[in-house]
């Protein structure tokens, strides 16, 4: 019985070691496969508009607020890659907060839009959204408590088989580029059954999936010909006509 109860305890000790090394082993991949913000994006941080807290960047604008967005970063992409468009959105008046994921993955962190609206409260609007999978995670929020929202913006992106928005009533901008071929484009265009009726959907001639964020060229997609800064004026320009609706 020592002999079985030993080799018991040696076998849970190396599942324990072997879930470690795993973990670890998946973390080092997150981390090394997690893209990076372009100098772009980095050097906006010093902007005066621009408040850092611990696992949050807040862009101000620089008069009087008309609403706030709070935007879910793409699938390992750090969210400072969303700044250019972040401050492009705080000069036509609007809040905008990037929230740092657990795993710069926003599917783990669908609710963190419920700590934002309540440590920064405001009577103007709040709108949520997201880029590509942030978007997917946006949707799930929305699904649940889509009472505190005003509406939704998404960027190359579309809900998960199990979020059913169809008979929301909020309005809804959904935004993709001709040249996105990270997308997938069959389950996009499937899912679009499960958005309301009134949704928009806009397409951004010759823009990519990359370029809706700072963060370089993303592998397997397809080539932009116009550059982010076009790409981000038109998602400015169209998410602001549906704000003013």
């Amino acid at each position: 019985m020592t002999g079985l109860k030993r080799h018991w305890k040696k076998g849970v000790m190396s599942l324990i070691v072997l879930i470690g090394l795993t973990i670890i082993g998946g973390l080092i991949f997150l981390k090394k496969n997690t893209s990076q913000a372009m100098d772009e994006a980095q050097t906006l941080i010093d902007e005066d508009v621009i408040v850092q807290e611990h696992d949050l960047l807040i862009v101000e604008p620089e008069g009087d607020s008309i609403g706030n967005l709070v935007f879910y970063q793409g699938g390992l992409v750090e969210p400072t890659a969303y700044l250019p468009l972040a401050v492009g959105l705080s000069e036509e008046g609007w809040r905008v907060f990037l929230p740092s994921m657990p795993l710069n993955l926003s599917i783990l962190g669908t609710d963190r839009f419920d700590s934002i609206y309540e440590t920064y409260p405001s009577n103007e609007e709040w709108w949520i959204g997201g880029h590509s999978l942030g978007g997917t995670g946006s949707l799930i929020y929305a699904d649940e408590k889509g009472n505190r929202l005003a509406g939704i913006m998404l960027l190359a992106s579309y809900p998960g088989e199990s979020t059913d928005l169809s008979q929301s009533p909020l309005p809804i901008l959904s935004i993709t580029g001709t040249q996105d071929r990270v997308i997938d484009s069959k389950q996009y265009e499937e899912t679009k059954n499960l958005l309301p009726d009134h949704t928009q959907f806009l397409e951004i001639e010759e823009g990519n999936h990359s370029s809706f964020g700072y963060y370089g060229f993303q592998s397997g997609d397809g080539e932009s010909f116009i550059t982010r800064e076009e790409q981000h004026q038109q998602v400015i320009e169209a998410f602001l006509e549906m704000t003013q609706e």
